[in-house]
């Protein structure tokens, strides 16, 4: 059996507990493992400038999967890979979620570049969430018509309730498919729902590709670890798929092991599985 080689961690309700913290237990199990040659990544569907919190307080250098996957970041925040949405493909799922009352969010690779991590598209009314949304993370972003935006758009997201989103899920596949891909799940510490839209083929596992590539890596020797659906595509194609004790139990089916929670230290059970494993698989 081929050793583990590389350790993919969602942050929200995984690595990530309250303002962006790693548990000091986990932190230093996580930097001991790294030194032993596992690659440490984060595969999450945050954007980049919010993963930044996360990887600082990590404390070493890692690659990092954002925006479910359209994004990929070296440690020292050059982009690595990106895939964005045609001018077409914007109006296309814009079109449909005005039609349904809802406002997206096209979110941007714009980090240290200068220019808005996100446009919310302003030509209908906004919800109480998506006001809430810009108003803690504004200074980032900007309003707009955002098919008018350059085909820069990595994903779109938009907050609602769960029948509003799911609603809007089947109207993009009714209307478009095999051309979007989408995932509604709770949003964590709110009474909303979130639902991201991202081209088929773009998946945590679609960016983690792009890292096993980079250094040499079969999906055999990779460990994936996450919480929620967005997590699946990782989970199912890793070698080594592990839910949190935290995370949604329908997707236990497709994980290895079940760890701990996230808030409880859970992830010293994923590196302690790792070392064993890789232990036996040097014998």
């Amino acid at each position: 059996m081929p050793p583990i080689k590389m350790l993919a961690l969602d942050l929200d309700g995984t690595l990530a507990v309250d303002n962006n913290q790693v548990l000091p237990a986990t932190r230093s199990a996580l930097q001991k493992l790294h030194e032993t040659g596992v690659e440490v990544v984060i595969a999450t569907g945050r954007r980049f400038r919010t993963t930044k919190f996360v990887m600082e307080n990590l404390g070493f250098n890692v690659y990092a999967v954002c925006n479910g996957g359209a994004l990929v970041k070296t440690p020292h925040a050059k982009t690595y890979h990106k895939t964005t949405y045609s001018s077409s493909q914007l109006a296309d799922v814009v079109g449909v979620a005005r039609e349904s009352k809802l406002a997206l969010i096209g979110q941007r690779d714009e980090d240290n570049r200068g220019g808005p991590d996100f446009v919310i598209d302003d030509a209908i009314p906004w919800s109480d969430a998506i006001h809430g949304y810009f108003d803690g993370n504004g200074a980032w972003g900007r309003k707009g018509d955002l098919p008018a935006q350059e085909p820069e758009i990595l994903i779109t997201a938009t907050f609602g309730d769960e029948q509003q989103l799911k609603t809007l899920c089947c109207n993009i596949h009714r209307a478009f498919p095999e051309t979007f891909e989408t995932i509604t799940v709770p949003q964590l510490g709110s009474k909303h729902w979130y639902c991201e839209i991202s081209l088929a083929n773009i998946t945590k596992w679609h960016g983690l590709n792009k890292l096993a590539s980079l250094f040499g890596i079969s999906s055999a020797s990779i460990c994936a670890v996450g919480d929620q659906f967005n997590d699946l595509p990782m989970l199912r194609e890793a070698g080594h798929g592990v839910v949190m004790g935290n995370g949604d139990k329908a997707l236990c089916a497709h994980a290895k092991f079940v760890c701990g929670n996230h808030d409880e230290d859970g992830l010293l059970d994923v590196v302690e599985y790792i070392h064993k494993h890789n232990d036996q698989a040097g014998q």
